[in-house]
């Protein structure tokens, strides 16, 4: 009886455990196939459960400033968010900066939403967290992905954009 109950205490220890760890990354790597600043490397997500904040990073292989993404000009990484699994968009998150800040702008169905903070940890890192239950962040999966347009007087004079998945959706649940 006492080897019984030593095991209904270790279960339940090792349930408290695996419930305590959170979520793994979701992550998918982008060849370096783009010329500009803005080609896309990788993107990472990560949702600790159905209800819980989204947390984006999104990689460029290039070093770029902040200013590169400036309010005023045509530069811009984009997070979208396909929210009920039929393949489009529901909702943009347009990542710019203003005075030096970055922010994520997130537009969609009808609705504009507080600009999100983001964080530029290097010269090729963005990182945002999209609060939990949220209409770009709901409850359940969601379809994640990204892209870029950037402009210069070089290689990118039309523009250089990138998307990463190339095609579909890094689906997080």
């Amino acid at each position: 009886m006492r080897t019984r109950s030593t095991l209904v205490a270790v279960l339940g220890v090792l349930v408290l455990v695996l419930t305590a760890i959170p979520a793994a990354a979701v992550q998918v790597t982008d060849p370096d196939d783009v010329a500009g600043k803005l080609d896309l490397k990788t993107l990472v997500v990560r949702k600790a459960d159905a209800s819980a904040p989204l947390v984006v990073k999104v990689t460029t292989y290039e070093t770029w400033a902040a200013k590169v993404l400036k309010d005023s000009g045509k530069n811009r990484v984009y997070v979208l968010f396909d929210v009920d699994a039929d393949g489009t968009a529901e909702y943009v998150g347009e990542i710019s900066s203003s005075g030096g800040d970055l922010h994520m702008d997130i537009t969609g169905q009808g609705s504009a939403f507080e600009p999100l903070p983001v964080k530029h940890p290097n010269g090729h890192t963005l990182k945002t967290v999209v609060p939990g239950g949220s209409p770009p962040n709901p409850d359940g999966t969601v379809g994640i992905a990204a892209r870029s347009v950037f402009h210069d007087t070089g290689a990118c004079s039309t523009a250089c954009k990138d998307r990463i998945p190339d095609a579909g959706w890094l689906s997080v649940p």
